[in-house]
């Protein structure tokens, strides 16, 4: 996982200042899911029929790996691309220092002219999230009486799974993509659908 981010952070970031050649980026993260929970990863029993044509389509890293496979912490490491005995960061620990939330590449992006959305689980205490982004719906759970479970939003009338009002962001995202320089952190939650009617 730490070579995926770093190069896409360096990919991003040598190309900062060449307006031209900003390329849209779309973040996708699937929470809690093993390496070989995917169909393309050989998996006869698991269906992942999406992420099977993202990875034949896109790029597919066999040998990716978390330092931290601890959910806090992995996310702070993803955002800042620092392990976690530099940020210092998990469960149960006081918000990422500021010194740490200025290094992470969402900000760097918004700061050279990305238009920066984030939608899911941000997992991680920040001060003031929403600063970092340009656009943000934080799926976290927490204290916060309408956010005690993973059916909290709604759609129209009908209180939905998180990862179904993910997906109802993608209009957000086509009118994102006109924009010259796009740049989306999209969290996807794996969280099996429950009991959602089809």
């Amino acid at each position: 996982m730490p070579y995926l981010i770093s190069f896409f952070l360096c990919l991003s970031l040598s190309l900062i200042g060449q307006e031209k050649l900003k390329p849209n980026i779309v973040f996708i993260l699937t929470d809690d899911q093993r390496w070989d929970a995917l169909g393309v990863a050989g998996n006869q029993i698991i269906k992942t029929p999406q992420m099977d044509e993202l990875a034949k389509k896109g790029v597919y890293f066999k040998n990716a790996f978390s330092t931290t496979p601890i959910c806090a912490a992995s996310r702070a490491s993803i955002l800042t691309g620092l392990y976690e005995r530099t940020h210092n960061y998990t469960f149960q620990k006081p918000a990422l220092q500021s010194q740490y939330t200025n290094l992470m590449y969402p900000k760097i992006l918004k700061d050279n002219g990305y238009h920066v959305g984030f939608y899911g689980k941000l997992g991680v205490a920040i001060d003031r999230p929403e600063q970092y982004f340009d656009e943000s719906d934080f799926y976290d759970r927490g204290p916060r009486s309408d956010k005690g479970g993973y059916f909290y939003k709604k759609i129209g009338s009908d209180t939905v799974h998180l990862p179904v009002m993910l997906v109802n962001r993608r209009r957000t995202l086509f009118q994102m993509r006109q924009k010259t320089n796009l740049f989306v952190f999209l969290f996807l939650s794996a969280h099996r659908m429950d009991m959602i009617r089809q």
